[in-house]
């Protein structure tokens, strides 16, 4: 039950999280998209961004592909708080965080220990 509880709680924070990536305004959240599509949306949208911008947009991608959804995250998170993104860029990396934590709370939710411990920490930092 306190699971279940803890989860529908992290699934409000999911959706929190969305809302302030994407800014506050008259935009809804925005809708996660498949783990397969992130590489792609992220190269699509850096392609023509600054070079620190794409390096970020590349590592959280990299990050995605080697099944290390915590670092492709935090990678996300990051990049999305850069203030010289476009708007669709912005929206790319929110859309790819949404879908990334998406992924770990669905996997913590299976009782993997790791998805656990990094959502208790995210937790801990805020």
């Amino acid at each position: 039950m306190e699971i279940t509880n803890s989860f529908r709680s992290l699934a409000a924070v999911v959706a929190l999280c969305a809302a302030t990536l994407c800014g506050c305004g008259d935009k809804p959240a925005p809708e996660p998209i498949s783990a397969a599509e992130v590489p792609k949306t992220l190269d699509s949208a850096f392609n023509s961004a600054s070079p620190e911008a794409r390096a970020a947009a590349k590592a959280a991608a990299e990050a995605l592909q080697k099944d290390e959804q915590s670092m492709a995250l935090d990678a996300l998170e990051a990049l999305a708080r850069k203030t010289d993104l476009t708007p669709e860029q912005r929206e790319a990396a929110a859309k790819a965080a949404v879908s990334v934590r998406a992924g770990i709370v669905d996997a913590a939710a299976k009782g993997d220990a790791a998805a656990q411990a990094y959502l208790e920490e995210q937790r801990a930092r805020k």
